[in-house]
């Protein structure tokens, strides 16, 4: 019911829509033969109209409960088409999955945000095994595809190929993990399977504690970043694309503003769009996050 009671904007429109057109459906028809025929030839006007007015909310009715059920069952909502014929997608899920995308048989790129450094261990201490981060390493580590210092190697390759620029800074400033600290927005694409490969985003900055800071520039210019490298590598494979910076980052922004930002972001960049992106809420927030009413 809760998740019924969030949609209930996108639930009544579908209904209005719905009615006007069986309404406009029923108004041609009568042009052909009087509906009014139907009623008693002595009822009065102020009863014909009463009636009118019960079958159009009692439509309406039966309309809110229909859609309310569709709403329940549907998890991907399309949002607009970009260039070329793709389209941006909101749905509920999990961005591991293979079914996020529409061919699940085809390669998929998982947007992973992470701290700038690129750490990859995973101890809870310099990166929490809770976080989408140290989820996602998790199960590269389980699969056998990597370990934390094969992960690490390649990820350091691909940085380099890429000619990514770094500062070096001291043990002082970050007491554990990599001392590289890549540009806000940089990019890592590591291969997991045939058909996944990671975009590893970097995000967020450690201070000594190896707690987690990311301005609110920082985090625009993260985003629109990650917009130009996946216009450039995605190879118009899906890009499936979790809330960015829900987690552990400290954007200090709601889930919701963040899907938000994420549509915005997506509609004014258009041009930059070259393959199907599917944001990926998590589906533990059906109960809180409506998707039937981004602008």
């Amino acid at each position: 019911m809760k998740r019924i009671w969030l949609n209930r904007k996108y639930i009544a429109k579908l209904a209005s829509k719905w009615t006007s057109i069986i309404f406009a459906i029923l108004g041609f028809i009568g042009t052909f033969a009087s509906l009014g025929d139907l009623l008693p030839e002595t009822s009065s006007i102020q009863y014909r109209i009463f009636i009118s007015m019960g079958i159009l909310v009692g439509l309406w009715t039966i309309l809110c409960v229909f859609f309310s059920g569709y709403v329940s069952w549907k998890r991907r909502i399309e949002l607009f088409e970009a260039s070329n014929g793709y389209h941006v997608y909101v749905q509920y899920g999990d961005v591991f999955s293979s079914e996020e995308v529409l061919k699940p048989e085809e390669r998929r790129n998982i947007v992973i945000p992470v701290n700038r450094c690129f750490d990859t261990i995973v101890d809870d201490d310099l990166i929490s095994s809770n976080t989408l981060h140290g989820i996602t390493m998790k199960k590269m580590y389980a699969s056998g595809t990597y370990t934390e210092q094969t992960l690490n190697n390649v990820i350091q390759e691909n940085l380099l190929v890429q000619k990514s620029e770094f500062e070096q800074i001291r043990q002082e400033d970050k007491r554990s993990g990599n001392l590289s600290r890549y540009s806000v927005g940089t990019v890592a694409e590591v291969k997991n399977t045939e058909n996944c490969t990671y975009f590893f985003l970097g995000l967020s900055k450690f201070d000594r504690d190896l707690h987690a800071h990311t301005t609110n520039d920082e985090y625009v210019l993260a985003l629109m970043r990650l917009l130009e490298f996946c216009n450039i590598r995605s190879q118009k494979y899906a890009v499936v694309m979790p809330l960015i910076g829900a987690g552990a980052s400290e954007t200090k922004k709601s889930e919701r503003d963040i899907l938000e930002y994420l549509v915005k972001l997506l509609k004014m960049n258009k041009e930059l769009i070259n393959s199907d992106i599917h944001i990926v809420v998590r589906d533990s927030g059906k109960e809180s996050i409506a998707i039937t009413d981004i602008k």
